[in-house]
């Protein structure tokens, strides 16, 4: 990580200094102003929702193989069960998903479970489909950054046990449609404290995970919370899951909000989040993920209709692409997949949200 744990222990301690913005963001992910993507950038993510499944699945094995969807099912298994655990006030253990995070990056699988991850219909429990999302677009933050792979088995780590303390929110918060009122918003901010005391239970050998649960909600200009950090006090890996976390929670539902476009979400990103997130992370991120990022439906210059399922780092522009709909706009009965770096005469006219297809 940018920054040792051994790095000014004032960073643990600090004491609370300034609250961070309490208005929630309700409005669609068009007309926002500058203000208004600051405080959604600097508000929490509620995460804890029943997701529906999109319409279209993906291909799933026949595409990204066997291992690949075993490697998803078992981290859905282990963060689930710890998950489990924290709600019984039982003790955790990382090692387990440690070895797994292990294998997944020995094995050169990161790019691959990230797409399949973002395609998945959301049919677990959707703090644990949020937390493996962030994990893994962390992991391609931390790739193109250049990490090892033992800077990326703890980032990974970090990533998937972040939000444990959610487990400790009651469910008529985490679940609340309406506004939340300043005790209700209290106790959010109060789950990075919980993260932290959850996991320095764990050994000594994990309090640098505990800490850099403690940073993930600080933010660069000091609107974040719990204690309210600026800059060169964050933990770098605190602040890559921290931008991953606020990625994820836009492009999906929210009891109190719609999704966003993942093309929106990004541009929301690149503009809102200069105060908030260090730039080389944002840049990356942009180069990593792209402008139509794995899941964004697209409309086609000849009006055909389809959701990108990988991305071509040399085209950046130019992803490719399941088609859902024909040019006649008549669903695909088959699947047909399309590089759009080889059909030259084709490229995308516009991302769309998931709810206006036919």
């Amino acid at each position: 990580m940018g920054h040792s744990s051994d790095t000014n222990d004032k960073r643990d301690k600090k004491e609370p200094t300034r609250e961070s913005p309490e208005t929630k963001v309700e409005e669609q992910a068009s007309g926002l102003t500058d203000s208004q993507i600051a405080r959604l950038l600097s508000d929490t993510q509620i995460i804890k929702v029943r997701g529906g499944k999109t319409p279209f699945a993906p291909l799933f094995e026949e595409e990204w193989g066997v291992e690949v969807k075993n490697c998803y099912e078992k981290l859905i298994g282990r963060l689930t069960d710890t998950l489990g655990r924290v709600k019984n006030n039982q003790e955790i253990s990382p090692t387990p998903i440690f070895s797994d995070l292990h294998y997944v990056l020995d094995k050169n699988l990161t790019e691959k479970l990230y797409e399949y991850v973002m395609l998945a219909p959301g049919d677990y429990d959707q703090l644990v489909v949020h937390n493996v999302r962030v994990t893994f677009l962390s992991l391609m933050v931390g790739e193109g950054l250049g990490y090892d792979i033992k800077m990326l088995l703890k980032l990974g780590l970090a990533a998937l046990l972040e939000n444990v303390g959610v487990c400790k929110i009651p469910e008529s918060i985490l679940q609340k449609r309406g506004k939340l009122d300043e005790k209700e918003m209290a106790m959010i901010r109060v789950h990075p404290k919980s993260s932290y005391e959850i996991l320095a239970e764990t050994g000594e050998k994990y309090q640098w995970l505990a800490k850099v649960a403690l940073q993930d909600h600080e933010r660069s200009d000091g609107s974040g919370y719990p204690y309210g950090l600026k800059g060169e006090e964050i933990y770098e890996m605190s602040s890559i899951i921290g931008l991953m976390d606020v990625y994820a929670a836009m492009i999906s539902d929210r009891p109190y909000r719609d999704k966003f476009v993942a093309n929106d979400a990004i541009k929301f990103l690149a503009k809102g989040g200069k105060e908030l997130f260090p730039e080389r992370i944002r840049k990356v991120f942009l180069n990593q993920i792209s402008l139509f990022p794995v899941s964004t439906f697209v409309r086609l210059n000849n009006k055909s209709i389809g959701r990108v399922v990988s991305t071509d780092k040399a085209h950046p522009l130019r992803p490719r692409i399941q088609i859902l709909y024909d040019s006649a706009g008549k669903k695909m009965e088959e699947r047909e997949l399309i590089r759009l770096s080889e059909k030259p005469l084709l490229y995308i006219t516009e991302s769309i949200h998931e709810k206006d297809l036919r």
